[in-house]
């Protein structure tokens, strides 16, 4: 990869630096217009500065933004190796926007986007009565179909069928070959893993195989409350404390899954940086710089919109994208 090329890709994630500065303005138009070299300002900036705006047109323009740039990641990746691991990571993503939107709609409430991915784009956000499940069912990957059409007949989640997608995403992934990888999507996939089990502790009856933590562990972090496990600090292995580490320190902004969100969000991040090179390692890594910049840059527009933890997210960014 020319460096040329590298430097350009270089503007597209949000760095300790961009994150620092915006977070010393206190409205949106002067924050962007702060980083009007970065590719992703411009389509915010646009808006905060033309028309009246919500949170959500916001938050929803970065991710269209990150979103383009993560199919273009997809599209522009030939080796099988390398598609084999970002399509896990993806589909991991897909599944918690899938299993979400269903929540949310059997529920009463709006259709939300959690992680930035190409069904995210699809995901009309429209009052639940208003959400055609046919047209949801036939833009969702075919991983998905058995749980979406299980929810259509059902009208309620299959914990089997969230289950099974969860060994689906990951069935390809191989240990041997790139263990540097295979270990930041193990921790992926078992934060999601927990993340949905959290959301609904039935799943948790279900067969579900952890890649990196012991299975003990995992149960606990399904079930335990979340600040206890936060203040982990040994017995397990690394990654896993890693981890632990981060929702301890998620858990001063966000609360219950959001805090699980971001803290698998900031651990991955902090793996990726142990990629050595070469095109897989490359590519993997850009894909999850990606994904972690769409949703700190939320968590900062977030935090300037309502005026609030600026100073625990300085501290917590600080500490992560070091």
């Amino acid at each position: 990869m020319s460096k040329a090329k590298t430097s350009s890709q270089g503007l597209e994630y949000v760095t300790l630096e961009d994150a620092l500065s915006m977070l010393q303005y206190s409205d949106l138009a002067n924050a962007f217009s702060s980083m009007a070299e970065k590719p992703w300002a411009g389509r915010v900036l646009k808006r905060v500065t033309t028309a009246t705006y919500t949170l959500i047109d916001v938050q929803r323009d970065i991710d269209d933004f990150f979103i383009d740039k993560i199919v273009e990641l997809l599209d522009g990746t030939k080796s099988r190796e390398a598609r084999s691991y970002l399509n896990s990571m993806t589909s991991l993503s897909e599944l918690v926007n899938v299993v979400v939107v269903l929540h949310n709609v059997s529920i009463g409430r709006k259709p939300v986007v959690i992680f930035p991915t190409p069904l995210a784009r699809k995901i009309p956000l429209v009052k639940p009565e208003e959400f055609d499940i046919d047209a949801f069912r036939r833009s969702v990957d075919k991983v998905f179909a058995g749980l979406v059409d299980r929810f259509v007949e059902s009208k309620e989640l299959s914990m089997r069928e969230i289950a099974l997608t969860l060994h689906k995403s990951v069935a390809n992934i191989d240990k041997v070959s790139n263990y540097r990888v295979w270990r930041i999507v193990g921790i992926y996939h078992d934060a999601i893993a927990v993340r949905l089990c959290r959301m609904f502790p039935e799943l948790s009856r279900e067969p579900l195989y952890p890649l990196i933590m012991e299975d003990n562990i995992f149960r606990e972090a399904c079930s335990a409350d979340l600040t206890e496990l936060a203040k982990t600090s040994s017995g397990y292995r690394k990654i896993v404390l890693e981890l632990f580490d981060a929702l301890a320190d998620s858990s001063t902004i966000l609360k219950g899954v959001e805090a699980f969100d971001l803290a698998t969000v900031l651990t991955t991040m902090s793996l990726s940086k142990t990629l050595a090179g070469g095109d897989v390692e490359e590519r993997v890594r850009r894909l999850v710089r990606l994904m972690g910049s769409s949703v700190i840059l939320k968590l900062i527009v977030l935090s300037i919109y309502t005026d609030t933890y600026k100073v625990e997210l300085q501290r917590l960014l600080s500490k992560w994208l070091k």
